[in-house]
């Protein structure tokens, strides 16, 4: 990964406090950042994992 800007992908289970986007925003600062709503609709798993292996880390909010 040299020179490459590291990719995350946030993955919310319910809609984030306002405590989860200061600390989203905090880990996403210098990535790229990609993000997936399971709490939206009917969540398609199969772009989740799709994003999941297109991205460096993923990291999950309840």
């Amino acid at each position: 990964m040299s020179g490459e800007t590291m990719k995350i992908l946030q993955v919310y289970r319910s809609e984030p406090t306002e405590d989860v986007k200061k600390l989203v925003e905090i880990l996403n600062r210098d990535r790229t950042a990609d993000e997936f709503r399971l709490y939206v609709g009917e969540p398609n798993y199969d772009v989740l994992v799709q994003k999941i292996f297109a991205n460096d880390k993923t990291v999950c909010w309840w």
